[in-house]
């Protein structure tokens, strides 16, 4: 039976199942959309936002959200033994903290995925190789950012209390670095040039905005003696990470980037996505 002249003329869109992450091409409309992905047969409510974001990004906020409080708490613990703290080297004590947070939030992160398709094997390899990789990437970050800060109060002979501009600078660029490492480790895990590359730009995206907010948001919520405060921040920070990293990685598999099929080396395990049916980025499923 031929569709009418209105519906071939559809506007369609390019989204990815949120289960499988084959591309489905449905009509582009403003209005809830039921979907029923013909590879899996998982079916998800989809419906488009500005911007491109879309209800498909409600995992990647629940993913950075949990990954950023159990990375927060973990870091309140570090910090509790103010003893410790003080009698530490402040690099060491900045490497400890930030390294604490991001192999909380780097093994999130790397077993979402095996997680939400409840397949065991990436669920325990993306949790192994995102802790070991969010470590490195939490030890790194704290690394530069403690030197960039140092460098910043002797070159500028800032006073021993350093300006509100220049702790959100040093903070800013720590956490950006961070983002970017944990994009990397993302791509390493997926094992794609493409997730690699736009793993790298989305970290460290997100790192930048949720770092450019973290102090003043600690500082405006008071509560709990800027407890409160600390918890909005990384919370922030987790999920502008995820967030970004997911938004990337979708627009580049969208627009059939050849790098999101190119895998970076067999040693690895494949990406889901190369043994998908339409893997050639040539064709797209239709719903």
């Amino acid at each position: 039976m031929n569709q009418p002249k209105s519906a071939e003329n559809e506007v369609k869109l390019i989204i990815l199942c949120e289960n499988c992450s084959q591309k489905l091409r449905i009509p582009k409309r403003k209005k809830k959309l039921r979907v029923t992905c013909p590879n899996c047969r998982h079916e998800f409510n989809y419906k488009r936002y500005l911007f491109g974001f879309s209800s498909n990004n409600k995992k990647s906020l629940l993913v950075g959200l949990v990954g950023s409080l159990i990375g927060f708490f973990l870091v309140e613990i570090v910090n509790f033994n103010r003893a410790l703290a003080s009698s530490t080297n402040p690099l060491v004590a900045t490497m400890i903290t930030i390294g604490a947070f991001g192999i909380c939030f780097g093994t999130v992160l790397g077993g979402a995925e095996g997680f939400f398709r409840k397949n065991k094997t990436r669920l325990y390899y993306g949790l192994k190789t995102g802790a070991i990789l969010g470590l490195i990437s939490g030890i790194i970050s704290g690394f530069f950012a403690q030197l960039i800060y140092n460098f910043i109060l002797s070159t500028f002979t800032i006073p021993s209390d350093p300006s509100l501009t220049v702790v959100m600078f040093a903070r800013t660029v720590g956490w950006c670095i961070l983002g970017l490492l944990l994009g990397a480790a993302y791509g390493i895990k997926e094992n794609t040039l493409g997730d690699l590359k736009f793993g790298l730009i989305g970290g460290a995206i997100g790192g930048f905005i949720g770092g450019l907010f973290f102090d003043p948001l600690s500082i405006a919520i008071q509560l709990g003696g800027g407890t409160v405060g600390r918890l909005v921040a990384f919370s922030i920070l987790g999920m502008t990470i995820s967030v970004s990293i997911n938004y990337f990685r979708e627009v580049a598999i969208r627009r059939n980037k050849p790098e999101m099929y190119q895998e970076i080396t067999r040693k690895l395990p494949p990406n889901p996505r190369l043994l998908l049916p339409d893997s050639s980025t040539k064709h797209n499923r239709h719903y």
